[in-house]
């Protein structure tokens, strides 16, 4: 497992990142692995740490959170918007 120094604190890189205009598949396998931690606090609350970044998460009142933080499909949905 390497970690590739422009890659940062949290994530690794595996292989050579193939070019998306390559006509033909990388012969070697490559892999782009993110690390998160995730801590339970209370309730449904939970936080989630990549890097120097913090999201907290949390449900609303009727699957048992106290819904002061997005819901975790929220942050699916942003993302996939972005």
């Amino acid at each position: 497992m390497t970690n590739k120094p422009d890659a940062g604190p949290g994530v690794v890189v595996r292989g050579e990142r193939p070019s998306i205009d390559a006509p033909d598949l990388p012969s070697r396998p490559y892999e782009f692995v993110m690390e998160t931690e995730v801590e339970s606090l209370e309730k449904m609350h939970k936080v989630a740490r990549h890097r120097k970044f913090e999201i907290h998460v949390d449900e609303p009142a009727h699957l048992k959170g106290d819904d002061q933080h997005p819901q975790p499909l929220i942050y699916v949905a942003a993302g996939l918007g972005a």
